[in-house]
């Protein structure tokens, strides 16, 4: 026998439930194969599915546009802060600044080499030790620099932290409309499951393949096994036949 398969992407799930919608608004009530009631669980369960599927794919998508800007922001302030590291470097190379100054900044144990800015969290957190190593610098008596000046650098990594924390929530916002996305495809598919029982139980037919083709009408998805369409050919061949001999 063939089974039934429930819908596997948001796109299957909506078009089962137009199938019994369409079958519905053609049809009296009275004759439908499954009840009134159902009937206002299709239609809310329906409204539900697209309107939230409509708002997990817009946070997607914000999500996704908004990327592009996070990722801007994120490589100029890493490029403000290694150019000012190097400056740094350069300037201890000419003997302008003593090497013990690199400690102001948490450089010391780096062998004057650029620390690692592959993340988020690595660029943020040596933007601010540079911020902060330059006003221990100048409260100590150190002449500013002004190529990038510190003030450049503190405007690129304030831009990347808001870029950041903006990026953030619309991550939050996506991952909460996933899942409660989730949450609906398991109740929408245990709804068209319940749903194609009572319309399989109530199809005005005798024969198993006429209600089949009946229930399709509604929606109903039905997968037949190798041998089970091979079966089904060899019978349909032998009606074929006994018609040819009669």
């Amino acid at each position: 026998m063939p089974y039934r398969r429930l819908p596997t992407t948001d796109k299957a799930r909506i078009r089962a439930l137009e199938a019994a919608l369409n079958i519905a608004s053609e049809q009296n009530s009275e004759k439908l194969a499954f009840s009134k009631q159902t009937l206002y669980e299709l239609k809310n369960v329906k409204t539900a599915f697209e309107n939230h599927l409509t708002h997990y794919e817009l946070d997607t998508k914000i999500e996704s546009e908004k990327i592009g800007d996070y990722k801007a922001a994120m490589d100029k302030a890493r490029l403000y802060i290694s150019h000012f590291i190097q400056m740094l470097y350069m300037s201890i190379e000419r003997e302008e600044i003593k090497i013990e100054t690199l400690a102001f900044y948490g450089l010391q144990d780096l062998e004057m080499k650029l620390p690692s800015l592959a993340n988020e969290k690595e660029v943020l957190d040596w933007g601010w030790k540079i911020i902060d190593g330059e006003q221990k610098r100048m409260q100590n008596g150190g002449s500013p620099f002004y190529n990038p000046s510190i003030a450049l650098v503190k405007v690129k990594v304030e831009d990347f932290k808001d870029a950041a924390i903006f990026q953030h929530n619309l991550k939050r916002n996506t991952l909460r409309s996933y899942d409660k996305m989730q949450e609906l495809r398991k109740t929408t598919n245990d709804f068209i499951s319940k749903l194609w029982t009572e319309i399989e139980e109530n199809v005005p037919a005798d024969a198993p393949k006429h209600r089949r083709q009946i229930a399709q009408e509604y929606g109903v998805v039905y997968v037949f096994r190798r041998n089970e369409k091979e079966k089904l050919r060899m019978e349909d061949l032998q009606v074929d036949l006994l018609f040819e001999f009669n």
